[in-house]
């Protein structure tokens, strides 16, 4: 996805908040947020073929730092927007966001490093995976 001066954009996607996503306060529980983040994380990589099975290298999250805003209620449809901070050797940078009905509700950052599934150690980001990044490297994204 890409602006419409055709620089990047960050990803978009959507979800829908569920009745069980609510605790005994009426609002939508904190652990919801977290699996928000990662289906939006989730969603934006597969979506260039970064998450196959198939493959010997996965996502881990190394760091993630979320900050609370506004109370989330059901029933409603969230934004999720995700974009690249910054590409290192072997980790990446994102910030994400959550909005309902236009009203930010939450923000994270997290580092996540590409891992072999063989060693379990991490290991450099590919000119592929840098190519695939590229289109949502947001440096001013918060």
């Amino acid at each position: 996805m890409t602006d419409q001066a055709g620089g990047a954009a960050p990803f978009v996607t959507t979800v829908a908040l569920r009745f069980c996503d609510t605790d005994r306060l009426g609002h939508v529980n904190n652990a919801v947020y977290n699996v928000m983040y990662e289906a939006g994380r989730a969603e934006m990589l597969e979506s260039v073929g970064l998450l196959s099975p198939a493959s010997d290298r996965a996502v881990v999250i190394a760091r993630l730092e979320l900050d609370f805003l506004r109370e989330m209620n059901w029933p409603g449809t969230v934004l999720i927007e995700s974009a690249i901070h910054r590409i290192g050797t072997k980790s990446f940078h994102l910030r994400q966001r959550l909005s309902v009905d236009g009203t930010l509700t939450s923000r994270a950052a997290s580092v996540l490093a590409i891992m072999d599934t063989n060693t379990r150690r991490a290991v450099a980001i590919t000119e592929d995976w840098r190519a695939a990044f590229a289109q949502w490297l947001v440096p001013d994204f918060t």
